[in-house]
Protein backbone atom coordinates (compact mmCIF):
# COMPACT_ATOMS: atom_id res chain seq x y z
CA UNK A 1 0.00 0.00 0.00
CA UNK A 2 3.04 2.48 0.79
CA UNK A 3 3.89 1.99 -3.09
CA UNK A 4 0.57 2.27 -4.13
CA UNK A 5 0.05 5.43 -2.22
CA UNK A 6 3.34 7.14 -2.96
CA UNK A 7 2.06 6.32 -6.85
CA UNK A 8 -0.92 8.55 -6.09
CA UNK A 9 0.57 11.55 -4.97
CA UNK A 10 3.29 11.63 -7.55
CA UNK A 11 1.60 9.90 -10.36
CA UNK A 12 0.39 13.58 -11.89
CA UNK A 13 3.97 14.72 -11.69
CA UNK A 14 6.08 11.55 -13.49
CA UNK A 15 5.84 12.83 -16.74
CA UNK A 16 6.82 16.38 -16.03
CA UNK A 17 9.78 15.15 -13.93
CA UNK A 18 11.30 12.83 -16.13
CA UNK A 19 11.97 16.04 -18.24
CA UNK A 20 13.49 17.61 -15.35
CA UNK A 21 17.41 18.64 -15.16
CA UNK A 22 19.31 15.93 -12.83
CA UNK A 23 21.12 19.21 -11.22
CA UNK A 24 19.99 22.74 -10.04
CA UNK A 25 23.00 25.83 -9.46
CA UNK A 26 21.64 28.45 -7.52
CA UNK A 27 23.68 31.59 -6.43
CA UNK A 28 23.84 32.01 -2.79
CA UNK A 29 25.17 34.76 -0.91
CA UNK A 30 28.91 33.15 -0.41
CA UNK A 31 28.76 31.33 -3.72
CA UNK A 32 27.07 28.91 -6.16
CA UNK A 33 25.53 25.35 -4.89
CA UNK A 34 24.97 22.86 -6.55
CA UNK A 35 22.00 20.52 -5.70
CA UNK A 36 20.51 17.02 -7.13
CA UNK A 37 17.30 16.00 -8.58
CA UNK A 38 15.71 13.80 -5.51
CA UNK A 39 14.89 10.01 -7.24
CA UNK A 40 10.97 10.74 -7.14
CA UNK A 41 11.90 13.31 -9.94
CA UNK A 42 9.32 15.63 -7.26
CA UNK A 43 12.47 17.83 -5.78
CA UNK A 44 15.82 19.08 -6.33
CA UNK A 45 17.82 18.54 -2.85
CA UNK A 46 20.27 20.71 -1.63
CA UNK A 47 22.55 18.69 1.35
CA UNK A 48 24.70 20.77 3.96
CA UNK A 49 24.92 23.63 3.07
CA UNK A 50 26.74 25.70 5.64
CA UNK A 51 24.96 29.21 7.51
CA UNK A 52 27.28 29.72 9.91
CA UNK A 53 30.70 28.62 11.12
CA UNK A 54 30.37 27.50 15.26
CA UNK A 55 32.08 29.66 17.70
CA UNK A 56 32.65 28.01 20.72
CA UNK A 57 29.52 28.33 23.05
CA UNK A 58 28.79 31.67 21.76
CA UNK A 59 26.67 33.02 18.79
CA UNK A 60 28.16 31.47 15.14
CA UNK A 61 29.88 33.13 12.61
CA UNK A 62 29.01 34.01 8.99
CA UNK A 63 30.30 31.09 6.62
CA UNK A 64 32.83 32.35 4.32
CA UNK A 65 32.74 32.77 0.53
CA UNK A 66 33.91 30.20 -2.27
CA UNK A 67 35.04 30.13 -5.46
CA UNK A 68 33.91 27.41 -8.07
CA UNK A 69 30.29 25.65 -7.13
CA UNK A 70 29.95 23.88 -4.04
CA UNK A 71 28.23 20.59 -4.54
CA UNK A 72 25.21 20.45 -1.60
CA UNK A 73 24.98 16.33 -1.45
CA UNK A 74 26.48 15.49 2.27
CA UNK A 75 23.67 13.47 3.62
CA UNK A 76 24.43 12.87 7.24
CA UNK A 77 25.65 15.64 9.02
CA UNK A 78 25.48 15.79 12.90
CA UNK A 79 26.35 17.71 15.50
CA UNK A 80 28.51 16.48 18.48
CA UNK A 81 26.40 14.07 20.62
CA UNK A 82 26.56 10.66 22.25
CA UNK A 83 25.10 7.34 21.56
CA UNK A 84 21.60 6.81 22.17
CA UNK A 85 19.04 4.15 21.63
CA UNK A 86 16.97 6.88 19.48
CA UNK A 87 16.95 5.96 15.87
CA UNK A 88 16.55 9.33 15.15
CA UNK A 89 20.05 10.37 16.49
CA UNK A 90 23.65 8.90 15.69
CA UNK A 91 27.25 9.93 17.45
CA UNK A 92 29.07 12.34 16.45
CA UNK A 93 32.10 14.81 17.29
CA UNK A 94 31.84 17.13 14.56
CA UNK A 95 31.79 20.50 15.20
CA UNK A 96 32.00 22.24 12.23
CA UNK A 97 27.98 21.21 11.24
CA UNK A 98 25.81 24.24 11.08
CA UNK A 99 24.29 23.14 7.72
CA UNK A 100 20.84 23.16 6.23
CA UNK A 101 19.33 21.45 3.71
CA UNK A 102 16.80 22.95 1.26
CA UNK A 103 14.06 20.89 -0.59
CA UNK A 104 12.28 22.59 -3.39
CA UNK A 105 9.63 21.33 -6.11
CA UNK A 106 10.61 20.97 -9.45
CA UNK A 107 7.06 21.04 -11.06
CA UNK A 108 6.79 24.75 -9.68
CA UNK A 109 8.25 27.84 -11.17
CA UNK A 110 6.12 29.86 -9.12
CA UNK A 111 7.51 31.27 -5.62
CA UNK A 112 6.62 28.88 -3.00
CA UNK A 113 5.71 28.96 0.80
CA UNK A 114 8.51 28.24 3.03
CA UNK A 115 8.54 25.47 5.89
CA UNK A 116 11.99 25.26 8.52
CA UNK A 117 11.85 22.41 10.15
CA UNK A 118 13.54 21.72 13.75
CA UNK A 119 14.19 18.72 14.71
CA UNK A 120 13.41 17.05 18.45
CA UNK A 121 16.25 14.93 20.72
CA UNK A 122 15.55 17.32 24.06
CA UNK A 123 18.26 19.95 23.26
CA UNK A 124 21.02 16.95 23.48
CA UNK A 125 20.27 14.97 20.17
CA UNK A 126 19.60 15.00 16.70
CA UNK A 127 20.12 15.52 13.11
CA UNK A 128 18.24 17.69 10.30
CA UNK A 129 19.63 14.93 7.83
CA UNK A 130 17.43 13.99 5.00
CA UNK A 131 17.61 10.19 6.41
CA UNK A 132 15.94 10.90 9.13
CA UNK A 133 13.22 13.73 7.69
CA UNK A 134 12.19 12.63 4.20
CA UNK A 135 10.38 16.15 2.73
CA UNK A 136 8.10 14.47 0.13
CA UNK A 137 4.77 14.35 1.64
CA UNK A 138 4.85 17.90 2.36
CA UNK A 139 6.40 18.94 -1.05
CA UNK A 140 3.46 17.27 -2.68
CA UNK A 141 1.69 20.31 -1.77
CA UNK A 142 3.89 22.79 -2.86
CA UNK A 143 5.90 24.06 -0.67
CA UNK A 144 10.35 24.27 0.03
CA UNK A 145 11.10 22.82 2.98
CA UNK A 146 14.33 23.45 4.88
CA UNK A 147 15.83 21.74 7.77
CA UNK A 148 18.11 22.75 10.28
CA UNK A 149 21.27 21.22 12.11
CA UNK A 150 21.94 23.21 15.37
CA UNK A 151 24.35 22.84 18.15
CA UNK A 152 23.29 20.08 21.02
CA UNK A 153 24.06 19.99 24.97
CA UNK A 154 27.00 21.81 26.16
CA UNK A 155 28.04 22.82 22.83
CA UNK A 156 24.65 24.25 22.50
CA UNK A 157 23.99 25.45 25.79
CA UNK A 158 26.36 26.02 28.01
CA UNK A 159 25.29 29.20 30.18
CA UNK A 160 28.65 30.05 32.29
CA UNK A 161 27.31 33.68 32.93
CA UNK A 162 30.43 34.90 30.87
CA UNK A 163 30.76 36.57 27.70
CA UNK A 164 33.11 33.62 26.89
CA UNK A 165 29.77 31.26 27.63
CA UNK A 166 26.64 33.53 27.88
CA UNK A 167 24.21 30.44 26.67
CA UNK A 168 21.67 29.70 23.96
CA UNK A 169 24.56 29.19 21.04
CA UNK A 170 21.86 26.67 20.01
CA UNK A 171 18.90 28.85 19.60
CA UNK A 172 21.45 31.31 18.26
CA UNK A 173 22.17 28.82 15.49
CA UNK A 174 18.52 28.59 14.69
CA UNK A 175 18.31 32.70 14.52
CA UNK A 176 21.64 32.39 12.09
CA UNK A 177 19.93 30.08 9.67
CA UNK A 178 16.65 32.27 9.80
CA UNK A 179 18.97 35.16 8.67
CA UNK A 180 20.38 33.12 5.75
CA UNK A 181 17.09 31.56 4.50
CA UNK A 182 15.53 35.47 4.27
CA UNK A 183 19.23 36.26 2.56
CA UNK A 184 18.87 33.51 0.33
CA UNK A 185 15.89 31.70 -0.33
CA UNK A 186 14.15 33.26 -2.76
CA UNK A 187 17.17 32.32 -5.13
CA UNK A 188 15.28 29.13 -4.64
CA UNK A 189 12.18 29.85 -5.22
CA UNK A 190 10.92 30.59 -1.43
CA UNK A 191 8.81 33.82 -0.39
CA UNK A 192 11.27 35.09 2.49
CA UNK A 193 7.33 36.59 3.61
CA UNK A 194 5.58 33.10 4.22
CA UNK A 195 8.15 31.27 6.60
CA UNK A 196 6.66 28.72 8.68
CA UNK A 197 9.21 27.00 11.93
CA UNK A 198 7.90 23.97 12.96
CA UNK A 199 9.84 20.87 15.02
CA UNK A 200 8.98 18.26 16.69
CA UNK A 201 9.50 18.03 21.05
CA UNK A 202 12.82 19.99 21.95
CA UNK A 203 12.42 21.55 17.92
CA UNK A 204 8.71 22.46 18.28
CA UNK A 205 10.14 23.90 21.79
CA UNK A 206 12.58 26.19 19.67
CA UNK A 207 9.91 27.32 17.72
CA UNK A 208 8.30 28.96 20.77
CA UNK A 209 11.23 30.68 21.57
CA UNK A 210 11.81 32.18 18.69
CA UNK A 211 8.20 34.05 19.80
CA UNK A 212 10.28 35.54 22.79
CA UNK A 213 13.02 37.31 21.32
CA UNK A 214 13.77 40.92 20.12
CA UNK A 215 16.25 39.37 17.58
CA UNK A 216 14.29 37.03 15.62
CA UNK A 217 11.47 39.80 14.70
CA UNK A 218 10.59 39.23 11.02
CA UNK A 219 12.64 35.75 10.54
CA UNK A 220 9.41 34.41 10.07
CA UNK A 221 5.53 34.60 10.21
CA UNK A 222 3.93 31.02 12.06
CA UNK A 223 5.02 28.37 13.85
CA UNK A 224 3.78 24.77 14.63
CA UNK A 225 4.95 22.58 18.15
CA UNK A 226 4.68 19.11 18.27
CA UNK A 227 5.01 17.89 21.52
CA UNK A 228 6.70 20.91 22.59
CA UNK A 229 6.43 23.34 25.68
CA UNK A 230 8.65 25.99 27.18
CA UNK A 231 7.03 24.75 30.70
CA UNK A 232 8.19 21.40 30.95
CA UNK A 233 11.29 20.27 32.37
CA UNK A 234 13.37 19.16 29.79
CA UNK A 235 12.81 22.91 28.30
CA UNK A 236 14.27 25.24 30.10
CA UNK A 237 16.93 25.37 32.73
CA UNK A 238 16.69 28.04 35.65
CA UNK A 239 20.35 27.28 37.35
CA UNK A 240 22.74 26.67 34.20
CA UNK A 241 25.87 26.87 36.02
CA UNK A 242 25.04 24.39 38.56
CA UNK A 243 24.13 22.06 35.66
CA UNK A 244 27.84 22.75 34.32
CA UNK A 245 29.23 22.29 37.78
CA UNK A 246 27.77 19.05 38.58
CA UNK A 247 28.94 17.23 34.99
CA UNK A 248 32.33 18.78 35.84
CA UNK A 249 32.64 16.43 38.36
CA UNK A 250 32.37 13.56 36.28
CA UNK A 251 35.25 15.39 34.32
CA UNK A 252 37.09 15.10 37.59
CA UNK A 253 36.80 18.93 38.35
CA UNK A 254 34.82 20.20 41.38
CA UNK A 255 34.36 23.84 41.02
CA UNK A 256 31.55 26.50 40.41
CA UNK A 257 34.24 28.60 39.16
CA UNK A 258 33.07 30.11 35.32
CA UNK A 259 36.94 30.45 34.24
CA UNK A 260 37.64 26.96 35.18
CA UNK A 261 34.58 25.12 33.87
CA UNK A 262 35.11 27.03 30.75
CA UNK A 263 38.45 25.75 30.13
CA UNK A 264 37.50 22.54 31.47
CA UNK A 265 34.87 22.15 28.70
CA UNK A 266 36.45 24.01 26.13
CA UNK A 267 39.83 21.96 26.08
CA UNK A 268 38.48 18.29 27.12
CA UNK A 269 38.18 16.25 23.47
CA UNK A 270 34.39 16.20 22.69
CA UNK A 271 34.06 12.60 23.42
CA UNK A 272 35.15 12.66 26.68
CA UNK A 273 32.91 15.09 27.15
CA UNK A 274 29.76 13.63 25.52
CA UNK A 275 30.35 10.38 27.46
CA UNK A 276 30.32 12.13 30.93
CA UNK A 277 27.21 13.64 29.73
CA UNK A 278 25.82 9.93 28.38
CA UNK A 279 26.23 8.78 32.46
CA UNK A 280 23.60 11.01 33.36
CA UNK A 281 19.74 10.52 34.26
CA UNK A 282 17.63 11.93 31.64
CA UNK A 283 21.33 12.51 29.61
CA UNK A 284 19.83 13.89 26.57
CA UNK A 285 18.15 16.86 28.27
CA UNK A 286 21.01 18.11 30.60
CA UNK A 287 22.03 21.58 29.24
CA UNK A 288 19.43 23.30 28.06
CA UNK A 289 18.06 27.33 26.91
CA UNK A 290 18.24 29.54 29.51
CA UNK A 291 18.61 33.27 30.89
CA UNK A 292 21.45 35.23 29.42
CA UNK A 293 23.30 38.20 30.48
CA UNK A 294 23.65 40.65 28.19
CA UNK A 295 27.49 41.28 26.82
CA UNK A 296 28.49 44.11 24.35
CA UNK A 297 29.72 42.00 21.42
CA UNK A 298 27.00 39.02 21.95
CA UNK A 299 23.27 39.64 20.77
CA UNK A 300 21.18 37.75 23.04
CA UNK A 301 18.56 35.18 22.58
CA UNK A 302 16.36 35.00 25.61
CA UNK A 303 16.59 38.01 28.64
CA UNK A 304 14.06 36.70 30.69
CA UNK A 305 12.49 32.96 31.29
CA UNK A 306 9.47 32.05 29.27
CA UNK A 307 6.92 31.98 31.98
CA UNK A 308 7.81 36.21 32.67
CA UNK A 309 8.00 36.68 29.30
CA UNK A 310 4.41 35.46 28.68
CA UNK A 311 3.27 36.74 31.53
CA UNK A 312 5.28 40.40 32.81
CA UNK A 313 7.03 41.03 29.60
CA UNK A 314 5.03 41.77 26.58
CA UNK A 315 7.92 43.93 24.88
CA UNK A 316 9.77 41.25 24.45
CA UNK A 317 7.12 38.82 23.22
CA UNK A 318 6.02 38.79 19.22
CA UNK A 319 3.62 35.77 19.00
CA UNK A 320 2.47 34.52 15.54
CA UNK A 321 -0.23 32.29 14.38
CA UNK A 322 0.21 28.90 16.30
CA UNK A 323 -0.53 25.34 16.10
CA UNK A 324 0.18 23.35 18.90
CA UNK A 325 -0.30 19.73 19.69
CA UNK A 326 0.28 16.61 21.79
CA UNK A 327 0.06 12.36 22.05
CA UNK A 328 -1.97 11.02 24.61
CA UNK A 329 0.39 9.13 26.48
CA UNK A 330 3.45 11.21 25.74
CA UNK A 331 5.43 9.50 28.26
CA UNK A 332 5.14 5.87 27.08
CA UNK A 333 8.51 7.49 24.81
CA UNK A 334 10.38 7.40 28.67
CA UNK A 335 10.83 3.53 29.04
CA UNK A 336 13.29 3.90 26.32
CA UNK A 337 15.64 5.46 28.30
CA UNK A 338 16.82 2.52 30.17
CA UNK A 339 19.32 3.31 32.64
CA UNK A 340 17.29 6.09 33.83
CA UNK A 341 13.89 4.08 34.48
CA UNK A 342 15.80 1.52 36.10
CA UNK A 343 17.30 3.80 38.39
CA UNK A 344 13.96 5.74 39.07
CA UNK A 345 12.17 2.46 39.96
CA UNK A 346 15.69 1.37 42.30
CA UNK A 347 15.66 4.24 44.26
CA UNK A 348 11.87 4.53 44.52
CA UNK A 349 11.31 0.52 45.77
CA UNK A 350 13.69 1.58 48.38
CA UNK A 351 11.48 4.46 49.20
CA UNK A 352 13.70 7.22 48.13
CA UNK A 353 11.51 9.80 46.56
CA UNK A 354 14.01 12.17 45.96
CA UNK A 355 14.04 11.35 42.63
CA UNK A 356 10.66 12.43 42.32
CA UNK A 357 11.88 16.11 42.49
CA UNK A 358 11.34 18.26 39.65
CA UNK A 359 14.06 19.95 37.58
CA UNK A 360 11.86 23.43 36.94
CA UNK A 361 10.53 23.09 40.95
CA UNK A 362 12.35 24.85 44.48
CA UNK A 363 10.96 23.22 46.79
CA UNK A 364 11.68 24.29 50.46
CA UNK A 365 13.43 21.93 52.11
CA UNK A 366 11.19 22.13 55.08
CA UNK A 367 8.44 21.21 52.65
CA UNK A 368 10.46 18.34 50.27
CA UNK A 369 9.14 15.15 52.33
CA UNK A 370 5.43 16.70 52.18
CA UNK A 371 6.16 17.50 48.56
CA UNK A 372 7.80 13.91 47.28
CA UNK A 373 4.74 12.13 49.31
CA UNK A 374 1.93 13.97 47.69
CA UNK A 375 3.79 12.63 44.24
CA UNK A 376 4.09 9.02 45.77
CA UNK A 377 0.54 9.07 46.52
CA UNK A 378 -0.57 10.49 43.42
CA UNK A 379 1.77 8.20 40.98
CA UNK A 380 3.25 5.77 42.76
CA UNK A 381 0.30 4.11 45.57
CA UNK A 382 1.21 0.53 44.02
CA UNK A 383 4.69 -0.26 43.68
CA UNK A 384 4.17 -3.49 43.94
CA UNK A 385 5.37 -4.77 40.85
CA UNK A 386 7.31 -3.43 38.14
CA UNK A 387 4.32 -3.02 35.90
CA UNK A 388 2.74 -0.67 38.60
CA UNK A 389 6.10 1.15 39.42
CA UNK A 390 6.52 1.78 35.17
CA UNK A 391 2.72 2.80 34.93
CA UNK A 392 3.32 5.59 37.66
CA UNK A 393 6.50 7.27 35.87
CA UNK A 394 4.75 6.72 32.45
CA UNK A 395 1.62 8.93 34.02
CA UNK A 396 3.95 11.61 35.66
CA UNK A 397 6.07 12.06 32.82
CA UNK A 398 3.16 12.75 30.82
CA UNK A 399 1.87 15.04 32.91
CA UNK A 400 4.83 16.98 34.41
CA UNK A 401 6.41 17.29 30.60
CA UNK A 402 3.48 17.67 28.43
CA UNK A 403 -0.05 17.96 29.44
CA UNK A 404 0.30 19.95 32.33
CA UNK A 405 2.94 22.42 30.81
CA UNK A 406 0.77 22.46 27.41
CA UNK A 407 -2.36 23.26 28.64
CA UNK A 408 -0.97 26.46 30.39
CA UNK A 409 1.08 27.37 27.62
CA UNK A 410 -1.81 27.39 25.09
CA UNK A 411 -3.93 29.33 27.55
CA UNK A 412 -1.21 32.27 27.84
CA UNK A 413 -0.31 32.06 24.43
CA UNK A 414 -3.60 31.48 23.08
CA UNK A 415 -5.11 34.82 24.34
CA UNK A 416 -2.51 36.55 22.29
CA UNK A 417 -3.04 35.33 18.87
CA UNK A 418 -4.65 32.63 16.73
CA UNK A 419 -3.61 29.42 18.50
CA UNK A 420 -5.09 25.50 16.71
CA UNK A 421 -4.93 22.97 19.04
CA UNK A 422 -4.79 19.42 18.41
CA UNK A 423 -4.56 16.28 19.81
CA UNK A 424 -3.16 13.05 17.79
CA UNK A 425 -4.76 9.92 18.34
CA UNK A 426 -4.67 7.76 15.51
CA UNK A 427 -2.83 4.01 15.89
CA UNK A 428 -0.56 3.04 12.74
CA UNK A 429 1.90 1.91 11.23
CA UNK A 430 4.11 4.68 11.28
CA UNK A 431 3.49 5.76 15.15
CA UNK A 432 7.27 5.65 15.85
CA UNK A 433 6.60 5.79 19.66
CA UNK A 434 4.59 2.97 19.97
CA UNK A 435 6.74 0.75 17.47
CA UNK A 436 10.10 1.21 19.41
CA UNK A 437 8.10 0.50 22.81
CA UNK A 438 6.41 -2.09 21.67
CA UNK A 439 3.40 -0.79 23.07
CA UNK A 440 -0.23 -2.71 22.48
CA UNK A 441 -2.11 0.25 24.78
CA UNK A 442 -4.77 2.19 22.75
CA UNK A 443 -2.61 5.19 22.81
CA UNK A 444 -0.07 7.46 20.86
CA UNK A 445 3.80 8.01 22.23
CA UNK A 446 5.93 10.89 21.78
CA UNK A 447 7.25 11.14 17.88
CA UNK A 448 3.89 8.84 17.26
CA UNK A 449 2.49 12.14 14.96
CA UNK A 450 5.92 12.40 13.22
CA UNK A 451 5.94 9.75 10.48
CA UNK A 452 2.83 11.22 9.13
CA UNK A 453 4.56 14.51 7.83
CA UNK A 454 8.07 12.85 7.22
CA UNK A 455 9.17 9.80 5.65
CA UNK A 456 11.47 7.93 7.30
CA UNK A 457 14.35 6.34 5.02
CA UNK A 458 16.32 4.88 8.19
CA UNK A 459 14.14 3.10 9.59
CA UNK A 460 11.62 2.51 6.47
CA UNK A 461 7.72 2.13 7.49
CA UNK A 462 4.91 0.52 6.36
CA UNK A 463 1.98 2.95 4.85
CA UNK A 464 -1.50 1.29 4.10
CA UNK A 465 -4.71 2.72 3.49
CA UNK A 466 -5.44 4.32 6.73
CA UNK A 467 -2.14 5.76 7.00
CA UNK A 468 -2.26 7.67 3.95
CA UNK A 469 -5.36 9.15 4.95
CA UNK A 470 -3.79 10.23 7.97
CA UNK A 471 -0.32 11.36 6.15
CA UNK A 472 -3.19 13.36 3.67
CA UNK A 473 -4.67 15.45 6.25
CA UNK A 474 -1.75 16.01 8.39
CA UNK A 475 0.43 17.00 5.25
CA UNK A 476 -2.29 19.35 4.06
CA UNK A 477 -3.27 21.09 7.44
CA UNK A 478 0.24 21.49 7.14
CA UNK A 479 0.86 22.94 4.37
CA UNK A 480 -2.45 25.18 4.49
CA UNK A 481 -1.47 26.97 8.00
CA UNK A 482 2.18 27.61 5.90
CA UNK A 483 0.25 29.38 3.04
CA UNK A 484 -2.73 30.94 4.44
CA UNK A 485 -1.82 30.95 8.12
CA UNK A 486 -5.49 28.55 9.27
CA UNK A 487 -5.30 25.19 8.58
CA UNK A 488 -8.91 25.34 6.90
CA UNK A 489 -8.96 28.02 4.31
CA UNK A 490 -11.97 26.36 2.92
CA UNK A 491 -14.74 25.46 5.31
CA UNK A 492 -17.07 23.96 2.95
CA UNK A 493 -16.13 20.61 4.39
CA UNK A 494 -15.30 21.25 7.93
CA UNK A 495 -13.50 23.87 9.68
CA UNK A 496 -10.52 23.68 12.36
CA UNK A 497 -11.79 25.96 15.14
CA UNK A 498 -8.82 27.92 17.20
CA UNK A 499 -8.13 28.24 21.27
CA UNK A 500 -9.63 26.98 23.15
CA UNK A 501 -11.14 24.18 20.83
CA UNK A 502 -9.06 21.27 20.28
CA UNK A 503 -9.16 18.76 17.45
CA UNK A 504 -8.36 14.80 18.00
CA UNK A 505 -6.41 13.86 14.80
CA UNK A 506 -7.94 10.30 13.66
CA UNK A 507 -8.99 8.75 10.94
CA UNK A 508 -12.42 10.85 11.74
CA UNK A 509 -11.23 14.30 12.97
CA UNK A 510 -13.35 15.48 15.81
CA UNK A 511 -13.56 18.24 18.71
CA UNK A 512 -12.73 16.82 22.15
CA UNK A 513 -12.01 17.65 25.63
CA UNK A 514 -9.47 18.49 27.00
CA UNK A 515 -6.82 15.52 28.28
CA UNK A 516 -7.01 14.52 31.40
CA UNK A 517 -8.13 17.84 32.65
CA UNK A 518 -7.46 16.96 36.17
CA UNK A 519 -4.03 16.20 36.68
CA UNK A 520 -3.08 19.42 34.19
CA UNK A 521 -4.68 21.12 36.87
CA UNK A 522 -2.61 19.58 39.68
CA UNK A 523 0.61 19.75 37.99
CA UNK A 524 -0.46 23.28 37.65
CA UNK A 525 -1.01 24.20 41.14
CA UNK A 526 2.03 22.84 42.32
CA UNK A 527 3.97 24.78 38.96
CA UNK A 528 2.39 28.23 40.43
CA UNK A 529 3.19 27.04 44.14
CA UNK A 530 7.13 25.74 43.24
CA UNK A 531 7.92 26.51 39.45
CA UNK A 532 11.50 28.21 39.78
CA UNK A 533 9.94 31.54 38.49
CA UNK A 534 7.67 31.73 41.01
CA UNK A 535 10.51 31.58 43.48
CA UNK A 536 11.99 34.23 42.47
CA UNK A 537 9.43 36.78 42.76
Amino acid sequence: MATLFKTFIFAALVGIALAFDKSLVVTTTEGNVEGNLSPSGLYYEFLGIRYGVPVKFRAPAAPPSFSGIYKADHQAVLCPQFATYDPLAAPSDNEDCLVLNIFTPAFINSTCPVMVFLHGGDFGIGSCSSIFYGPQFLISHGVIVVTVNYRLNVYGFLNLGTKDAPGNAGLKDIRAALRWIQNNIRNFQGDPDNVTVFGQGSGGVAAIYLTMSDSTKGLFHRIISESGTPFSPRSFDHFPLTTASNIAKCLSLKSKDPKALFKLYSETPIAKVEEAIETQLNAKSVFLPSVEKVFKDEEPFLTDTPYNILTKKPNCFHPVPTVIGINTVEGLSSILDYETVTNQMNRIENEDFSTLDQRNFVVPTEEKEEFRQLLKDTFFADISSDESLVGGIINMNTDFCYVGPLALFAELYGNNTDLYQYIFSYVGNRNLGRLLTNSSLPATSHTDELFYVFDLERLPLVMDENDARIVTFMTQMWTNFAKYGTPTPDTTNGEWLPFPHQLAIDLEPQYVAPLTPERAQFWRALFLKYGADMSCK
